[in-house]
């Protein structure tokens, strides 16, 4: 009976299998597969390659001498250079020359790449923006430009050309130099100006490299050219007419305060004089002194160090509102830049300030922040925030920074959409034509709602990951979403935040289209990693009163929810009352999304059933879900069997939810036994 029985598992298993491979096989996208359907959607016949004469050049085959003579004697209004091996794109000349086309005031665009290696298309290269900032730290335009000739005319004679000579190639150190000049020419590092748009990137495939040239380029630094700030503005972060005022929020920490305030003092070497304000909003009367008798004694150590300016107190107890705690702080400043840090920072580097100010004192800089890792490790906390449907994120958090990601986006210096209020710095002049903080947003994305509103005034927000420093994250309240309570209360803020900013909500001007936007992954993934959709049939729903008796909770069933939401406000970013598409019947309903596996186990083997418990009754609504493609889950949790299809998605008709406020949970059934598990996750769903 045994050995039937074994038999018997062993067909369900292999059965499974089956359409468990099947299942990945229909879902599973090579990137060749992936970007030749987006590619298909372009729309380029219109264009032709005749509406403007243009000429490609490959400056890895040229020196110096060819360039220039292609510039000074060639008939044609668009130069297309590469400065790295490889051919260009089929839709690229019709792309540039569309783009060139459409804005007469356009001087220069950029567009993406790949890598052609034996005929197979690989390692995407997706760009943001224009992005002055990352610009002056690297060559993030990579293989290829498009440039106006008789722009680059302007500016030849002002150019230092390297004595490269015939067939070494034209170095991208001469490029770089005639481009920064050329874009500063063009007033290109000053404020945006939607009306008048000089640097365009083109987000789409324009050149496929050859892999050597294409290592050199992605990898290229300041190596060889003036150092950052010589040509653009100056080196403004030395000058001695500044003054800034570090604000530091604390209650009841003031060991943590202090650790913070004397790792400031004793590493910090900065030209620029700086005064320190603690806003305190109640602390017990015990705290209250040994802050006072704390301060008293930095002011002993730090009586004859340049620089330093005093420590002063105020103490106003009030509830917990970040955003009040920092705007009375800026109200009672001196500095003409304002530096907003933590109370459980540590420095690091005796530099960082100058740096932070060097950034921050440019004509065209919103917010400046640093980079944050977690203590006594190498783990990033915070290389800046992006903007995705799901909402507000930190990239590459959790991943080690001894690892280069991205093209260097955990290196150098970038232009960002959001930096943490944990250590941002800014102009007082551009705190105060913002509005300073919201008091609305009293926990949560207060700082990336400054960020958003310094970036609607035209202003570039900066993220320097050339300043480190460690983060003791979130010793004072918590993390968010560690509790039910703060969940509901992250989901309400973010609401709040994208009812401030709609023309922001799913969009990000430094973050590319082909990247994973609707879902959290740490890395700078191209979308083709997740294949979930809003395209799909709704889910079958059942209800119980509870769950039987053999359904056994076990934490090894791993959850994660990513979207919990109306459908139309996951589409829109608004309340669902107000969007206009109501008459769509197909937008009435909920979108749930996330990732779902069992810890230890053949995952194949298992049917997932998506449960709503009531948490007032404690009725179950159980939900089918469909399995989705997941390989950044494959990647990172490569130790565990069959874990492709983890990711899991279900559209759900409104009238199939009661109303009422219910937790998430996963019911994991292995199909080849009678094994039934279940785990509910910290999120909260209200209907």
């Amino acid at each position: 009976m045994n050995f039937l029985k074994k038999e018997i598992k062993q067909i369900l298993i292999e059965k499974q299998h089956r359409k468990y491979t099947k299942q990945v096989s229909d879902q599973k996208l090579s990137y060749p597969e992936w970007i030749t359907q987006q590619e298909e959607k372009i729309k380029t016949e219109n264009i032709t390659k005749n509406e403007f004469r243009c000429r490609f050049l490959n400056l890895a085959e040229c020196g110096s001498r060819d360039f220039l003579s292609a510039v000074e004697n060639s008939d044609v209004e668009i130069l297309i250079l590469a400065v790295a091996e490889g051919e260009l794109s089929e839709q690229s000349i019709p792309l540039i020359c569309r783009e060139f086309s459409s804005n007469k005031d356009l001087i220069l665009a950029y567009g993406d790449e790949d890598v052609l290696e034996d005929g197979v298309r690989r390692s995407p290269w997706f760009k943001p923006d224009w992005s002055p900032d990352t610009f002056l730290s690297c060559f993030y335009f990579g293989s290829l430009v498009a440039v106006k000739k008789s722009s680059i005319l302007g500016v030849l004679q002002r150019v230092k050309f390297y004595n490269d000579t015939e067939g070494d190639g034209f170095k991208i150190s001469s490029l770089y130099q005639l481009l920064q000049v050329l874009l500063e020419e063009e007033n290109c590092f000053a404020l945006r100006n939607e009306s008048t748009v000089k640097v365009s990137h083109i987000s789409e495939i324009l050149f496929h490299a050859k892999r050597e040239g294409y290592e050199q380029i992605k990898s290229w630094k300041l190596t060889e050219t003036a150092e950052e700030g010589e040509l653009i503005n100056g080196n403004q972060g030395h000058d001695s007419g500044h003054l800034i005022s570090v604000i530091i929020p604390s209650k009841d920490n003031p060991q943590v305060l202090f650790t913070c305030i004397n790792s400031f003092l004793k590493i910090t070497k900065s030209e620029i004089p700086y005064e320190t304000l603690i806003i305190d909003n109640g602390s017990k009367e015990e705290n209250r002194q040994t802050i006072l008798q704390e301060i008293e004694a930095c002011h002993q150590q730090m009586s004859d160090i340049g620089g330093f300016q005093g420590i002063s107190y105020h103490y106003e107890p009030m509830d917990f509102n970040f955003s009040s705690m920092c705007n009375l702080g800026a109200e009672r400043a001196k500095g003409d830049l304002l530096l907003f840090l933590n109370d459980d920072m540590e420095i690091l580097f005796p530099n960082w300030l100058s740096l932070l100010a060097e950034k921050a004192l440019l004509p065209y800089a919103g917010a400046v922040g640093a980079k944050l890792l977690y203590p006594d490790s190498d783990m990033i906390q915070h290389v800046g925030i992006t903007n995705l449907r799901v909402g507000p994120v930190h990239k590459l958090q959790f991943l080690s920074d001894k690892e280069e990601h991205y093209y260097g986006r955990n290196r150098g210096v970038h232009n960002m959409l959001a930096v943490t209020g944990a250590c941002l710095m800014v102009r007082a002049q551009v705190f105060q034509q913002v509005g300073g903080f919201s008091e609305e947003l009293a926990v949560a994305f207060n700082d990336v709602d400054l960020c958003y509103r310094i970036y609607e005034e035209g202003y570039y927000n900066i993220q320097r990951n050339d300043v480190t420093l460690y983060h003791h994250e979130s010793i004072s309240r918590g993390k968010d979403g560690e509790s039910e309570e703060k969940q509901q209360r992250l989901m309400r803020e973010r609401d709040i935040l994208y009812e401030k900013h709609q023309e922001l909500y799913s969009r990000d001007p430094f973050y590319h289209k082909y990247l994973i936007n609707d879902m959290l992954v740490a890395e700078y993934a191209p979308a083709y990693y997740c294949q979930a959709t809003l395209k799909m049939p709704w889910a079958k729903v059942g209800k119980r009163k509870k769950l039987p008796e053999c359904v056994k909770e076990d934490g090894c069933v791993m959850i994660g929810v990513e979207v919990a939401t109306d459908i139309r406000k996951w589409k829109c970013g608004t309340a669902a009352e107000s969007v206009e598409s109501k008459k769509d019947q197909e937008e009435y309903g909920f979108y749930f999304q996330g990732y779902s596996f069992v810890v230890g186990a053949d995952n194949a083997c298992y049917k997932r059933t998506l449960l709503l418990q009531n948490k007032t009754s404690g009725e179950v609504v159980c939900i089918s879900v469909e399995n989705k493609y997941r390989l950044d889950i494959k990647m990172n949790a490569n130790d565990q069997l069959n874990v492709d299809l983890t990711g899991f998605a279900a559209r759900v008709k409104m009238e199939d939810v009661p109303h009422g406020s219910y937790r998430l949970g996963m019911l994991a059934e292995d199909k080849c036994s009678r094994q039934k598990l279940v785990n509910w996750s910290n999120w909260v769903f209200e209907e």
